[in-house]
């Protein structure tokens, strides 16, 4: 895995902490991966939709039967 890459599991983490998580720690350079597995409540849309409108690049993946979000800057 690149050093500008950082596993977050994100299950149990809700829109808010994952927006203070993002704006603190993630760089121009930097992808942050939230792991949020089996999406049971559906969080791997919702954090989707909003990180989209907060204006982050944003893509869907599903590696090793988990859901995940992978959020980099926009520059």
């Amino acid at each position: 895995m690149d050093d500008n890459n950082e596993i977050l599991n994100a299950e149990s983490l809700n829109i808010d902490s994952t927006l203070e998580k993002l704006s603190q720690e993630l760089d121009a350079n930097e992808t942050l991966i939230l792991d949020i597995g089996n999406n049971y409540f559906n969080q791997t849309d919702a954090i989707y939709d909003t990180l989209v409108m907060k204006g982050y690049d944003v893509r869907k993946s599903f590696k090793n039967g988990r859901n995940q979000i992978l959020v980099s800057k926009k520059q």
